[in-house]
């Protein structure tokens, strides 16, 4: 079994390293990644239930705190994936169920798994 997750990231070097630590990963599997909130809106909103939903905070054409507004109800847990403080994302959006700061380590991803 497995659980499949999504990217939304507008830089690609922060898509390819969760990319590499999803891959890594036995029980995780990516189902899609975004570098454009607004394609990510449209894709994940028509598709299935997805498990893990990895987000960016800062992008260009709709913050990652208003997307998982959106898409709450089409993913089990919301993961911010920020250069911001913890404290600072919580104040902004405090229902999501974890934070990973950028750049994010590996060893950090997998003290979550």
């Amino acid at each position: 079994m497995y659980y499949s997750c999504a990217i939304v990231d507008d830089e690609q070097h922060a898509i390819d390293v969760l990319l590499d630590y999803i891959e890594d990963t036995h029980f995780l599997k990516l189902a899609d990644a975004f570098d454009n909130p607004v394609d990510a809106l449209k894709t994940i909103s028509a598709g299935d239930q997805i498990d893990f939903l990895f987000l960016d905070i800062d992008m260009d054409g709709m913050k990652g705190t208003e997307l998982s507004q959106h898409l709450r109800s089409k993913a089990r847990f919301v993961i911010y994936a920020s250069s911001h403080l913890e404290n600072e994302v919580r104040r902004i959006d405090s229902n999501f169920e974890c934070y990973l700061g950028k750049p994010i380590s590996m060893k950090r991803f997998y003290r979550y798994n």
